[in-house]
């Protein structure tokens, strides 16, 4: 389990530059929205959520350099935490962080929960299930 991270600098150290993301972030709505093939299966809650983190995180970003946009800063992080909080816990939970979406010490710092749960995205790697082992081939 990870620690908490200490604030927008730790948060955001190892994120790519705010032009990149914003185009992997177009690209990844384009890749879910209604122009999706149809023989694709609908958005999961795990893509959706990607979305909603890393739209929230980029708003931040954006936040931190220019405060008049800190209203939409703080917009993002509660949809990303009302999401996250609606996912409840066990099997189903999207947040990821050490801290839950529904912590008191979110509601005066809902910003704080993004950059926790981005920091932790982009760090660690989620969890796979090993490969099964290739199967024995009998001409071999």
């Amino acid at each position: 389990m990870t620690t908490p991270i200490r604030g927008a600098r730790d948060a955001y150290a190892e994120a790519p530059p705010t032009a990149r993301e914003t185009v992997a972030l177009l690209r990844l709505r384009r890749e879910l929205g209604p122009d999706r093939p149809s023989y694709y299966p609908p958005a999961s809650v795990n893509e959706i959520r990607e979305v909603l983190l890393r739209e929230a995180a980029l708003i931040d970003r954006l936040a931190l350099a220019d405060p008049e946009a800190n209203g939409d800063a703080l917009k993002a992080a509660l949809e990303l935490k009302e999401f996250d909080t609606g996912q409840g816990l066990g099997p189903g939970a999207t947040f990821e962080g050490v801290i839950p979406p529904y912590a008191d010490q979110w509601n005066d710092d809902p910003r704080g929960y993004v950059r926790q749960e981005y920091h932790h995205w982009l760090t660690v790697p989620p969890w796979k299930p090993p490969l099964p082992p290739a199967p024995e081939d009998p001409a071999a």
